[in-house]
């Protein structure tokens, strides 16, 4: 029980992480992205069975309220970590380096990259997507930005 605990916490730890650096960023107006509710949207069509769309703006529906955007995207974070961790209890390191979880982070932008965007209608790297959502560089700067927080993560809670 105290491992589940502790990879929840590392989990959440790991996507406030991206969440606050993301802020920052768009702050700054280094990157963007999508709206969360459009992102939402998208994930709850995935979930009735309509992965891919040829945009996501003009499916029938509402957007889904930040609330609803946040649960699915902390879930996907704990997930995210939860298969970090089983890769390295299956790989058997018992010393992991601080670089190992900022590049599983950063790898993880593999999934809007090449699965949420083009499902999106937004395409490959999000390069139908609008200009102004940066969705490349938003993506790949939020994602690193996970895998610091993973670093931390391993470091502080699960110390491995």
């Amino acid at each position: 029980m105290k491992l589940v605990l502790t990879l929840i916490a590392a989990s959440v730890l790991s996507t406030i992480t991206m969440d606050i650096a993301g802020g920052l960023l768009r702050a700054i107006r280094i990157t963007q992205g999508a709206p969360p509710g459009l992102i939402g949207k998208w994930i709850e069509s995935s979930m009735k069975g309509t992965v891919i769309v040829e945009d996501i703006r003009t499916v029938p529906g509402n957007s889904v309220p930040l609330s609803k955007f946040l649960i699915y995207h902390y879930l996907i974070g704990m997930l995210l970590t939860w298969i970090l961790y089983v890769i390295i209890d299956m790989s058997g390191i018992h010393n992991l380096s601080w670089w190992q979880p900022l590049i599983y982070g950063f790898s993880t932008s593999i999934l809007p990259l090449f699965l949420m965007f083009p499902a999106m209608g937004f395409g490959f790297l999000g390069v139908k997507g609008p200009p102004e959502y940066l969705l490349l560089r938003t993506a790949v700067l939020n994602h690193l930005a996970f895998g610091l927080g993973l670093v931390l993560s391993f470091r502080w809670l699960i110390k491995i």
